[in-house]
């Protein structure tokens, strides 16, 4: 059941639309400020934030300003609603939201937008089919490898190597049609092939914050159809 909280100090704002967005695979959450706010994102598995502009503690800007610098761990995507007028939707547009609507907001328009971010948010949190080549290092070992998938966790790789479960590994590779990246990369699984190679599960543990966009930016091009594995 996906989770949505909805932030506002206008309870005529959080009824019309709760209601618009109230279905039995989404649980509603309503707040009127950024305290309660918080405490909800930090005990519920939240998926969404709508939040207003008008809040009873801050402005929804300042809310989504303390939220930008969030870990990318809390995968929540933040909607601000903010006034409808040209100047208030260029400035807020660095404001760490991911997506801005105009008040009043319009029924279609929002039911649209969040089930757009959430069928997206379902698809990168899965494995897709990544073929290239990998260059490995433990102790100063350089070794290499073959991908066979990744997600924004880790990756599935193949070698002759072999590697003990709970070492650290150095992984190098390039995302098709992006950029290089270098990770560190804790062994978390192992399993052999019919042929005696080794393949093995890496949990990703120094990822920059570039190079998991650009692994997000990939994954979603590979569910949409828009790009094929390629070695």
């Amino acid at each position: 059941m996906k989770k949505i909280l909805i932030m506002s100090s206008s309870a005529s704002f959080v009824e019309r639309n709760g209601a618009l967005l109230r279905r039995s695979d989404f649980q509603i959450f309503n707040v009127s400020n950024a305290a309660a706010g918080i405490e909800i994102i930090e005990s519920e598995a939240i998926d969404l934030v709508l939040v207003d502009i008008h809040l009873d503690d801050m402005t929804g800007e300042a809310f989504c300003q303390k939220l930008s610098g969030r870990p990318s761990s809390a995968k929540f995507v933040l909607i601000l609603v903010c006034n409808d007028n040209e100047h208030d939707m260029e400035s807020l547009k660095s404001c760490g939201a991911d997506a801005l609507l105009a008040r009043p907001v319009k029924p279609l328009q929002l039911i649209k937008t969040v089930g757009q971010f959430l069928t997206v948010q379902l698809v990168r949190s899965r494995r897709v089919a990544l073929r290239v080549k990998v260059t490995s290092k433990k102790d100063q070992v350089e070794f290499f490898c073959i991908s066979h998938n990744i997600s924004l966790t880790g990756m599935l790789i193949e070698t002759e190597y072999f590697l003990e479960i709970g070492s650290t590994i150095i992984c190098q590779f390039q995302i098709p049609g992006s950029i290089h990246v270098e990770t560190e990369g804790e062994i978390v699984r192992s399993d052999r092939t019919m042929d005696g190679a080794h393949q093995y599960g890496i949990y990703f543990t120094t990822l920059s914050r570039t190079h998991r966009h650009e692994i997000d930016a990939y994954i979603a091009s590979v569910a949409r159809g828009e790009k094929q594995p390629e070695l």
